[in-house]
């Protein structure tokens, strides 16, 4: 039996089985994309009915095992109710994989769930892997093989699709006529029931025809495996990726911060982002970005400099690349005297460079221009704006075209992007300079979107997992699992952490005594079941100076709260409060948080994310996400914080948590941060519900 993979991709022999004649069907539609001449597939087709011996010119059988040849792949249009008993006859037949394009499984509820259960099976004791149900179908173009609903065969070119809507396998035909899109292959998992992302992630990601691939996802299947496996291909082959379901319309309730502030959603867009994925938030521009990164190389710094006839929409995608994160830098003289000599007096060579309306010398000042900013290393990226006239006018893009695969000849690896701006009568240049090699991108906005998207992620080193290190459950928890405050603490002062120093005190009388030997000023902070935050229940009183008020603090505490312990600490001296926050995701594992902290952290929001366990440069990088970040480097005669240690500090928390297999949550909220310290004020763990000890 051959290998699923080379079965899918190019198989020697493909059966429809539910194959028809009749116009309409599905069954007749996959027998003409497959046999259409114009798709070139030089494999053999079959069909598989009941009853007829020809169907469209091909050889029909009764069913798999009564035709002569092997059959590598078996496309399955029948009713849903039959699919388990075909699959049975694909086993029996050795055809190693089947696209299953009927619909009726598990998305229609329980009725089909059970129906796609038994499909599983089956395909499992017999050897048989599984696209779909419920898919859009398999398309290769080097093999000519289209497999799907597609109403035609796609340019062939470098990019791999992998999606789970059926609609963007649909829109791949259409950009590729309208837009000269090039595919390898295309790939819809539907219900994804056996083969999925990661597999073909793997497989795409050895596979030479493939230059970039295209992953769009509405649900993750193992989260790890595939941060992990993007971050194996990123580095050598783009990734672009477009995650659906970012704002679910009700956010799940949770009583600690980080899970509230790390949900499904934002988990998946920062491990993708983490792990090198070119991140996209619609499908149009998955599409864009990778068919960009089939184009030209990524962007592989933040300058970008911009030639325009049109002042005002130069300083519009000055304004729209600097909201991406890009630079619109000012050359340097020497580069502006340079560029000045190709220019009419009124021109400006500053950046953008505006090239005015004196029409005859468009095409001379474009590609000098081209030619000047690419043999410069001031500049990453080169973006000709050609609006109207200049998009109008066939020798301003055959010189365009001229500078950049002058530049390629030259070794340059600097993107330039066309911003299009232009009349249909311009189109007949626009696919010119495309299928030169240079993408073009109507209006600014997008303009400055693609390239922005195009930015190469460096390359993430992941720390180690920590081997060895036994960490001790706490001795007893809630009924939800939540660990009390002095044995956190404890295990946060036993790893060496710096924790403010503290002590649980169990009456008013050993209140008293206790702030003795802690110091002044002191915190108390009542212990109670169930009490998650405790400012709001004037469960905290800060800034006690004596003993006598610690006492009379702790009965307060009990005469309304009830009865219970307090934990007891020295106040920490002012500073920028700071939260760390971790859990063990159901998809990606160990991840953790870390953003500004106190009291404001739902309503700011300002938190970033990763998969853990991570190292220090990781942990600035979370840093350098925060849009609080000017507050780390001191403001308003604040010192700043030494971001080396803060990372320091994260990275080692992300550490033991990972290594705390027992521990299923945990917030550190606030960390006081100033220039030279650090003090763990607040923490909540919560242990795992299988390793919970009875309190």
């Amino acid at each position: 039996m051959r290998d699923w993979r080379d079965a899918l991709f190019v198989p020697r022999r493909v059966a429809v089985v539910g194959a028809s004649a009749t116009p309409g069907k599905a069954g007749s539609l996959f027998m003409r994309n497959l046999t259409a001449p114009e798709a070139g597939f030089t494999g053999d087709v079959v069909a598989i009915h009941p009853t007829a011996d020809e169907i469209l010119g091909c050889p029909s059988y009764p069913r798999l095992d009564t035709a002569p040849d092997p059959i590598d792949m078996a496309v399955i249009v029948t009713p849903p109710s039959a699919a388990p008993s075909v699959i049975e006859d694909c086993g029996a037949a050795g055809v190693p994989v089947v696209v299953v394009i009927t619909g009726g499984f598990a998305e229609i509820g329980p009725k089909g769930a059970e129906l796609q259960r038994q499909l599983i099976e089956t395909a499992a004791a017999h050897g048989v892997r599984v696209i779909g149900p419920n898919c859009f179908g398999v398309i290769s173009t080097a093999s000519g093989l289209n497999a799907s609903l597609s109403i035609g065969l796609p340019r062939r070119g470098g990019v791999s699709l992998v999606t789970q809507s059926g609609a963007y396998g649909m829109a791949a035909y259409t950009r590729s006529i309208d837009d000269a899109m090039g595919f390898s292959k295309i790939v819809a998992l539907g219900n994804k029931s056996d083969i999925d992302e990661v597999e073909l992630l793997e497989f795409l990601g050895r596979d030479p025809e493939t230059k970039v691939i295209a992953l769009l996802l509405e649900s993750i299947s193992d989260g790890r495996r595939l941060f992990e496996t993007v971050a194996a291909i990123a580095p050598n082959k783009p990734v672009v990726a477009f995650k659906t379901g970012r704002h679910p319309g009700a956010q799940r309730a949770a009583a600690s911060h980080t899970a509230a502030l790390s949900g499904d959603a934002a988990v998946a867009f920062a491990a993708l982002r983490q792990a090198g994925a070119h991140l996209v938030e619609d499908g149009l521009s998955l599409l864009d970005v990778a068919a960009s990164l089939d184009r030209q190389p990524p962007l592989r710094g933040r300058n970008v400099a911009i030639i325009t006839n049109s002042g005002g929409t130069g300083v519009e995608l000055t304004d729209l690349l600097e909201a991406q994160g890009l630079a619109v830098p000012a050359l340097s003289p020497t580069l502006q005297s340079t560029i000045k000599s190709l220019l009419p007096p009124q021109g400006s060579p500053v950046n953008p460079v505006d090239v005015t309306t004196d029409w005859p010398r468009f095409a001379e000042m474009y590609g000098g221009t081209i030619k000047a900013l690419t043999d410069s290393d001031e500049i990453d990226a080169v973006i000709p704006i050609l609006l109207q006239r200049s998009a109008l006018m066939p020798e301003v893009g055959d010189a365009v075209i001229a500078a950049h695969n002058e530049a390629l000849r030259g070794g340059s690896t600097k993107p330039i992007h066309v911003c299009w701006v232009a009349p249909r009568a311009a189109d007949a240049n626009r696919e010119k300079l495309i299928a030169a090699g240079i993408p073009c991108h109507s209006w600014p906005a997008h303009t400055a979107k693609i390239l922005a998207a195009t930015v190469a992620q460096p390359p993430r080193r992941q720390a180690p997992i920590p081997a060895g290190t036994s960490i001790p459950v706490p001795s007893s928890s809630s009924a939800d699992g939540w660990a009390s405050s002095g044995d956190a603490f404890s295990l946060l002062q036993a790893a060496g952490f710096p924790v403010a120093p503290f002590a649980i005190v169990s009456s008013a009388k050993e209140a008293a005594a206790k702030a003795e030997e802690i110091g002044f000023p002191i915190v108390l902070k009542a212990e109670r079941a169930g009490l998650t935050h405790k400012s709001d229940a004037g469960a905290v009183r800060v800034g006690l100076r004596d003993a006598e008020t610690a006492a009379e603090t702790f009965t307060d505490f009990e005469r309304r709260l009830g009865v219970g312990p307090a934990l007891m600490q020295r106040q920490s001296a002012p500073g920028l409060e700071i939260v760390f926050g971790a859990r063990r995701d159901k998809l990606f594992g160990p991840i953790v948080m870390a953003g500004l902290g106190g009291v404001w952290i739902e309503a700011l929001n300002d938190v970033a994310l990763r998969v853990a366990p991570i190292n220090d440069s990781e942990a600035l990088s979370m840093l350098a996400e925060l849009q609080g970040r000017k507050l780390l480097a001191g403001f308003r005669g604040r010192a700043p914080v030494d971001l080396a240690c803060l990372g320091r500090l994260i990275a080692d928390l992300s550490q033991w948590f990972v290594a705390a297999k027992w521990l299923a949550e945990m917030d550190l909220n606030p960390i006081i941060a100033d220039s030279a310290s650090f003090a763990i004020v607040d923490a909540r763990m919560r242990v795992d519900e299988i390793k919970r000890k009875p309190t």
